[in-house]
């Protein structure tokens, strides 16, 4: 049993992260989402502590997940000029051939809560919170981050 969580460790530690991730904004999203307008408040009232959580969470995700596919860029960057001929296809594609299952895995839970905040926002207007529209457009500027990626279609420089 030892043998298997040592083995699993990163992956267990992952897990829990995303799953806490989920489940704060899942929370938020809730909360936003089913909020009726009552006298004169125009967005409803989270906890201090759900705001920090759900905002460190947003960012530390964010974070991680671009600093991964920045490593991971420069990573073939470096060897397509070590090594010219030799890539192992098309720039985007051997990008997502090196990322780690784990950064995937964030990467997507990363996109579908932040692509759902984004409804929520679009949704709710001014009757959602700073935090929901923070996080939202959080995603767009790493969104457009990604695309730049994804939609390059040769080798800079």
């Amino acid at each position: 049993m030892a043998e298997f969580f040592r083995r699993q460790m990163f992956n267990i530690i992952a897990a829990v992260f995303l799953i806490l991730f989920v489940a704060v904004w899942l929370a938020v999203l809730l909360r936003v989402g089913t909020w009726v307008p009552v006298g004169g408040a125009t967005a409803p009232a989270l906890n201090g502590a759900l705001v920090t959580a759900a905002g460190v969470m947003a960012t530390s995700l964010g974070s991680l997940t671009a600093s991964a596919l920045g490593f991971t860029i420069a990573e073939v960057k470096r060897g397509q000029d070590e090594a010219p001929g030799q890539s192992g296809g098309p720039f985007p594609a051997e990008v997502a051939a090196r990322l780690s299952g784990r950064i995937i895995a964030a990467i997507m839970v990363y996109m579908a809560v932040g692509l759902l905040v984004l409804i929520v926002w679009l949704i709710k207007g001014p009757a959602s919170t700073d935090l929901i529209g923070a996080f939202a457009l959080s995603l767009l500027g790493w969104l457009v981050g990604a695309a730049g990626v994804v939609f390059q279609t040769e080798k800079s420089g």
